[in-house]
């Protein structure tokens, strides 16, 4: 039978811990740059859900290699920031492989005299020929449209590259080496369970799960990433606007246009501003019964509302825990709700400008 993305959400787990049983060899050709060169700046050139990981993976990049960690668009880095200076390392990320963008930006390095590394699922895609360092980041490619099992294997590939680079740099002892990687190997086995408890989550609040009209999903730090994968997930699935926000941004003007009508899901990765992401959510409660806490940290509220999972001790796998909830909340209810086809005229769009290079497979998804 053909797979879907719940398929390859519940294979996501098994892929991980592959991931983390080869850390070194998966990390190895960046791991080496890093080692033989002097950067103060790491790059990341990429957009749409390897965008939103390399956001979700930035906090642990930066506090283990020491270094400043920009995440850029394809098309802001082509057009406007591509200055190259000798204390940055630039990579390039497309899943695919064909993406136009990423190819694009991997040109432009080439044009300046740069070293063009990218980053795939896909070694034998066009990727291949527009790089001089071509990185597979362990996954394999997923046959349908909306990837899942991708995006947390790219966290994950990033997450281990700070590990094994920051031994490398000299700045991550064997003991810290060892913890985080037992925080990674916990959150995977977290995700699990939170692969487990959202089917039974949604149908406790199916009625207004399934009857979402507009959404915010607010998280800081780590969570960053995976509330702009959620927003991502959901708008391009059930079609409806779904915006993320920074959890202290989301006080800053969007809160003004709640409704009872609203959804809201609060991110809380068991961080610094845990307390401050459960005052969020209590308050937002008083507006809507649709604001829904997805938690890390111990002494969840007691409340239906609340999906509580164990957390892997670590702030910066809490992404690895949380992702499946909104992959699999977002296929569920497509599906329930038959909202695969798109309207017609985003055929139209599709065929004026396409994203995709000309050797792309394009991945059914009904």
């Amino acid at each position: 039978m053909k797979k879907t993305m719940l398929d390859y959400v519940a294979q996501t787990p098994d892929t991980l811990e592959r991931a983390l049983g080869r850390s070194q060899a998966l990390t190895a050709p960046v791991a080496g740059l890093l080692r033989t060169g002097n950067f103060r700046i790491l790059r990341i050139v990429a957009s749409g859900s390897s965008h939103n990981a390399a956001r979700a993976a930035r906090p642990l990049l930066r506090e283990l290699l020491g270094m400043e960690v920009l995440v850029t668009p394809p098309h802001t880095f082509a057009c406007y920031e591509h200055e190259l200076p000798p204390d940055e390392l630039t990579l390039v990320v497309s899943q695919s492989g064909y993406s136009t963008n990423a190819l694009e930006a991997l040109a432009v390095i080439r044009r300046q005299g740069g070293m063009a590394v990218g980053i795939t699922s896909d070694p034998a895609s066009d990727m291949l020929q527009a790089s001089d360092l071509l990185v597979d980041y362990g996954c394999g490619q997923e046959q349908v449209g909306y990837v899942t099992m991708g995006v947390s294997a790219l966290i994950l590939f990033f997450q281990l590259l700070a590990l094994e680079g920051g031994k490398v740099l000299g700045r991550v002892s064997s003991a810290l080496a060892d913890r985080i990687h037992a925080s990674l190997a916990a959150a995977v086995e977290t995700s699990r369970n939170c692969a487990r408890q959202t089917p039974l989550f949604l149908k406790s609040h199916y009625l207004e799960l399934s009857s979402m009209d507009t959404v915010f999903l607010c998280g800081a730090g780590a969570c960053c990433g995976v509330a702009a994968e959620g927003a991502l997930k959901l708008c391009e699935t059930l079609q409806i606007p779904a915006m993320a926000c920074e959890t202290e941004e989301y006080l800053h003007g969007p809160e003004l246009q709640l409704t009872p009508n609203h959804t809201v899901f609060f991110l809380d990765g068991a961080g610094p501003d845990s307390p401050r992401v459960r005052q969020l959510w209590q308050a937002t409660c008083q507006v809507t019964r649709r604001a829904y806490l997805l938690t890390c940290a111990g002494n969840p509220p007691a409340d239906s509302r609340v999906l509580a999972l164990r957390g892997p001790g670590l702030e910066a796998a809490a992404p690895l825990a949380l992702l499946p909830f909104f992959q699999i909340l977002s296929y569920q209810l497509t599906e329930d709700k038959h909202l695969w086809h798109k309207h017609p005229l985003c055929a139209r769009l599709e065929a004026a400008v396409n994203g995709k290079s000309e050797n792309y497979v394009h991945k059914e998804v009904l």
